[in-house]
């Protein structure tokens, strides 16, 4: 067995390992301010919404992805804005790269949407939000593919999804992935119109939601953006608000269901 001073080669590689994947993860009160920090330990929520020429981010957290989806925004416009913060607090800790994966494996998961529900504010009930939902081969090839999961979380990746609900019916759409050591960008966009009650509300490419997960050393911090460029007409703008919000807790619950199944296996 060989012994001694490692070569130069091998601590350059090890080097560049503890660069690249954290030790640990970071404290919320880096991502968020600290009196936002307090309501979401609490297991509160925070939820914004604002339209118009004031439609934008206020709730950004501290990282280089939310400052890209803030770069976008300004870019595309919209003229309503949600914005929603959770934490999900973890039962233990695992190492950062391992709890990475284990997030980014149930955002992946897009056929176990199906069936969720949330609270729908116009009929103060709750109701079915996603009547189906699975991954298709592509916009053209509808050819229905089933969840897997990765060995190795991707800097980034794309699918097409079809995506059923009983607001805005049957539409398909596409989901970009970007990931950073410490977190998951995900953002779907509609690839078809959107109607709502046969009403044309969203041109393709016009609404988005983009939901945001950065690991903490407190729990994994949640935040959803949903956005649309939307026909403005009388009584739809309020009821997208009210969606948009009502929607994103829905998704949170989810990923809170999902990610404690799976965080038992760490």
């Amino acid at each position: 067995m060989r012994t001694g001073t490692p070569s130069p080669a091998a601590l350059a590689a090890l080097a560049l390992i503890a660069a690249v994947l954290p030790l640990a993860a970071d404290p919320l009160a880096a991502r968020v301010p600290a009196d936002r920090a307090a309501v979401l330990i609490r297991g509160e929520e925070l939820r914004r919404s604002s339209t118009g020429r004031e439609a934008a981010v206020a709730w950004s957290p501290s990282h280089p992805l939310a400052a890209g989806v803030q770069s976008d925004l300004r870019a595309e416009g919209p003229d309503v804005v949600v914005e929603a913060l959770y934490l999900w607090k973890k039962p233990r800790s695992a190492a950062p790269a391992t709890e990475l994966l284990t997030v980014y494996n149930v955002l992946r998961a897009v056929g176990t949407l199906q069936g969720i529900e949330y609270w729908s504010a116009s009929r103060n009930t709750m109701r079915l939000f996603y009547e189906e939902s699975w991954r298709v081969v592509s916009p053209e090839d509808r050819a229905r593919v089933p969840d897997q999961r990765v060995a190795v979380v991707p800097p980034a990746e794309t699918f097409t999804v079809w995506q059923k609900d009983l607001s805005f019916g049957g539409n398909l759409n596409r989901l970009d992935y970007r990931t950073a050591p410490d977190g998951v960008l995900l953002e779907s966009v509609n690839l078809t119109r959107m109607y709502y009650k046969f009403v044309p509300m969203a041109a393709p490419g016009a609404l988005k939601v983009r939901v945001l997960v950065l690991n903490t050393d407190e729990g994994i911090l949640f935040w959803a953006v949903s956005s649309a460029r939307a026909a403005v007409v009388p009584g739809v703008r309020g009821k997208l608000e009210d969606s948009f919000g009502n929607r994103a807790e829905a998704v949170f619950r989810w990923f809170s269901r999902n990610v404690e199944e799976a965080w038992k296996g760490l």
